[in-house]
């Protein structure tokens, strides 16, 4: 009886891992950069009028990472899964894939947007120029939540690389990104785009 109820377990926990990897990989580059574009617009615009105080980091950071409706789903395979980009002084430079994964009880399909502010010229270089960038190993990220005035926490607003995940009931707090990798895409390039090409865009991003 335990053997069989295992069974069933471990069949179920396969078959959702199965559904994502489609529901995933079937839109892996799927995205346009257009489309891309217009989402982070539309998340840059929830933060700013949702949450008082969003300006006013926007201002000062240096980059703007933004992957927004970034999807979540779990049974005991936790996954999350987004694309974005890299904007600097309004001017998306690099677009990435975001990925995590976990295990453990977490029922439900869902989005949110994440935006990382860079405040810092090194930690920014570092982020763009790396072949792929995950939180915990490469960097870390200061998560801000809502202070008890109803504006932003200002408590790590002095690390060089600051985080938001946001939803539509506005900030989402006891989250952490340990463990999620920054991977580039090139939504509008060819399959065949080489090393030279990919360093040349990253050269001259930023000219």
């Amino acid at each position: 009886m335990e053997s069989r109820r295992r069974l069933n377990h471990m069949t179920k926990t396969l078959g959702f891992f199965y559904i994502f990897i489609l529901l995933f990989g079937a839109n892996t580059h799927a995205k346009s950069s257009l489309e891309i574009d217009a989402a982070i617009e539309s998340a840059i615009d929830r933060f700013t009028n949702e949450i008082q105080g969003a300006q006013t980091y926007l201002d000062g950071a240096r980059g703007i990472l933004v992957i927004p409706k970034m999807i979540k789903a779990g049974l005991v395979l936790g996954m999350e899964y987004g694309e974005g980009a890299l904007v600097v002084d309004n001017i998306k430079v690099q677009y990435y894939r975001a990925f995590s994964g976990s295990l453990g009880l977490q029922l439900g399909i869902g989005s949110k947007d994440l935006i990382i502010l860079f405040y810092d010229d090194e930690a920014m270089d570092d982020f763009l120029y790396s072949s792929g960038w995950q939180v915990g190993v490469d960097g870390s990220v200061a998560l801000l939540d809502m202070g008890a005035g109803g504006s932003l926490d200002s408590t790590e607003a002095q690390d060089p690389i600051v985080g938001f995940v946001f939803g539509h009931k506005g900030l989402i707090a006891g989250l952490s990104l340990e463990g999620t990798k920054f991977t580039k895409i090139w939504p509008d390039a060819e399959p065949e785009a080489d090393e030279d090409s990919i360093e040349a865009f990253n050269e001259n991003a930023l000219d």
